[in-house]
């Protein structure tokens, strides 16, 4: 079933998110041999490039090279580039749009370098991971999230391609900094990122990664967001990124007005097939109920579906405003 999505035309509404499946010409190929519409490239990272400069320039600290680090820094920067830039090139020769991710600190400057760098490598579009740690307690909600849009505005300004933005999911107000997004050129919206999560290991009292992979059920948080956003800015695309396991989830995803859904932490668990079988779901699902696009049924769970107001609930007394205290049920 055909979408549109960041002005890009996909055979199937059914992507793959930036990802290790996504980090090789060989994963890449598999994607496409498994009906995705397109592929989200594994990150850049910049911080990867910066800490990969560090341990090297502490290697060889003892060799009297008072500007290594910024040599190194530029060296394997120009590196990581290449190899990235080769990557967006295999990726094309799938046929498969290709939208290149990128992940860098908060200065600009660094994005823009990197954006005009893969867009001249052939990358159809791209998408911002950006994610602001807010560690200083007197940075307001309104600095962080202009940092965001200031990012997004100088990229898009810079590049020629549709330009996406994967968000956080604990920002004050969503619908607030997608509006502020748009407003800067962006053209989509990926909802939400998952960023990294530590754990404690209490016998050894050290941070350990937590589990890196979704949920079935983060998905009813995403489902919720995505009506209101769909609903108060139609002008952007929305990609659901978090949550879709199987087919049931992706066509929530969609009536909830999601152009497309991302997948990951399906194809870990059911390999490259998970791709295909929930593509069919999706035809399958629209042709019993008569629908012969994708258009057709998009956004029909969106914020006017219920009035709005089941999507404005948040607190349970709201549903269970007579329920007895536990025990006093018979009483």
């Amino acid at each position: 079933m055909k979408t549109t999505y960041l002005g890009l035309p996909l055979a199937s509404p059914v992507i793959v998110a930036s990802s290790p499946f996504t980090a090789t010409p060989a994963g890449i190929a598999q994607c496409a041999a498994a009906g995705a519409g397109a592929v989200v490239l594994k990150s850049i990272f910049e911080e990867q490039i910066l800490r990969h400069a560090a341990a090297l320039d502490c290697a060889s600290a003892g060799a009297g090279m008072g500007d290594a680090g910024e040599y190194l820094e530029r060296y394997l920067g120009e590196a990581y580039r290449a190899d990235y830039r080769r990557l967006v090139a295999d990726a094309r020769a799938t046929g498969l749009p290709v939208i290149a991710s990128i992940n860098c600190f908060a200065a600009a400057g660094a994005w823009i370098e990197y954006a005009l760098s893969l867009v001249d490598a052939g990358a159809s579009a791209l998408e911002l991971n950006i994610f602001l740690l807010p560690t200083d307690r007197h940075a307001s909600s309104d600095e962080i999230e202009r940092t965001y849009a200031d990012i997004v505005r100088q990229v898009a300004e810079a590049v020629p391609v549709p330009v996406s933005v994967k968000l956080p999911m604990r920002l004050t107000n969503v619908l607030a900094t997608a509006g502020a997004l748009l407003g800067r050129g962006a053209r989509g919206v990926v909802l939400f990122n998952r960023f990294f999560e530590p754990d404690i290991d209490i016998e050894r009292l050290a941070f350990v990664a937590g589990d890196p992979f979704s949920a079935p059920g983060e998905l009813r948080n995403v489902l919720r967001w995505t009506a209101l956003c769909t609903h108060a800015l139609p002008q952007l695309d929305v990609a659901v990124s978090s949550g879709v396991h199987d087919g049931p989830a992706a066509v929530k995803a969609l009536l909830c007005g999601a152009q497309v859904v991302q997948l990951c932490t399906a194809i870990h668990r059911d390999g490259y097939g998970a791709i295909a079988s929930i593509g069919a779901f999706v035809d399958q699902w629209a042709a019993r109920h008569g629908f012969d696009t994708l258009d057709a049924f998009r956004g029909r769970m969106d914020y006017d579906a219920a009035g709005g107001e089941l999507l404005q609930r948040v607190q349970y007394m709201r549903y269970f405003p007579d329920c007895p205290p536990p025990g006093e049920e018979g009483r």
